[in-house]
């Protein structure tokens, strides 16, 4: 008992670290933070292929398969790769528009939001479990007595990021419906910048319900089976695209279309597939634009 007692202490302290006060947060990008590059004493070699991922995209155990593919990629292009990875998806959009980036695998919602900002092409998309496209959950634990969204008012519910549409914009959306806000719908919400994070809230009941993509939700299910007693969906959202990869549309042409063929065909080498496997990605597929018709406003 101490110790579950201490573990949901630490949980409990983690989560509203990264949270909100009130029912809202605050992130700031912090352009200071600098990049480690390679060191170089010749003026004449490349310059490093900047590739940026979010914390949300990334937990700890993966961010190496993430690495596997920078490199891959800066392989084919005859340039060292370095990862960036940032807290938010709104920090990763807006260092791929301000150029500090060269690519970036960019949530839904971000990508719904920034496309037709001048600067930046999508070049392919992630099919997971054999389909390009997901769902938005909101799940809750089994035992409680919750059975739909509207069981939720003043209750506490995690999601993931602002700029997520699964882990937050679909139950923003569902609550305009209704003429409601999560401000004054829920009791109190936070963000995790993590969809794993999320349901471990919902699973050691520091939430009642989290709101996450349906990939993180089987991929939780197949590791560990004994979820599918413990949790249960109230509400999901249609199915829309996955997360795109976008890159610079100030890269150069030749570049560009080296990028775009190394992504789409990664799935074909041996050495790329433990990578992929560890992602859980199938394989990268071309983009299929009317998976991304949505509109909607973020949160300022």
């Amino acid at each position: 008992m101490k110790h579950a007692w201490k573990m949901y202490l630490i949980l409990l302290v983690a989560l509203l670290a990264g949270g909100c006060q009130d029912g809202r947060t605050t992130y700031q990008i912090v352009f200071s933070e600098s990049e480690t590059m390679p060191a170089t004493s010749q003026e004449s070699k490349p310059a490093p292929l900047r590739v940026a991922i979010s914390s949300v995209l990334s937990p700890t155990d993966t961010t190496m398969y993430y690495k596997k593919i920078a490199n891959y990629i800066g392989e084919k292009l005859d340039r060292p790769a370095i990862l960036i990875q940032r807290k938010s998806y709104n920090e990763i959009s807006t260092l791929l528009i301000n150029g500090g980036a060269d690519i970036a695998l960019l949530s839904t919602g971000a990508y719904i939001t920034y496309k037709n900002v001048q600067g930046l092409e999508a070049i392919a998309m992630q099919q997971r479990m054999g389909v390009p496209y997901y769902y938005g959950y909101i799940v809750v634990n089994r035992q409680d007595k919750i059975a739909d969204l509207a069981d939720l008012r003043g209750k506490t519910v995690a999601f993931s990021d602002p700029a997520s549409f699964s882990g937050y914009i679909f139950t923003k959306d569902k609550l305009e419906e209704i003429s409601e806000t999560p401000e004054h719908f829920f009791g109190r919400y936070f963000f995790t910048y993590n969809h794993e994070r999320s349901l471990s809230a919902v699973i050691n009941r520091v939430v009642d319900a989290a709101a996450v993509d349906s990939l993180a939700f089987e991929r939780a299910k197949r590791e560990n089976p004994e979820l599918n007693k413990e949790l249960k969906i109230i509400a999901n959202s249609k199915p829309i695209g996955t997360g795109p990869v976008v890159i610079s549309s100030k890269l150069p042409e030749d570049e560009k279309k080296i990028i775009e063929e190394s992504f789409l065909t990664m799935h074909e080498q041996a050495a790329m597939k433990p990578a992929l496997e560890g992602l859980f990605i199938d394989r990268f597929v071309p983009i299929e634009p009317q998976l991304y018709e949505v509109t909607y406003e973020m949160d300022e």
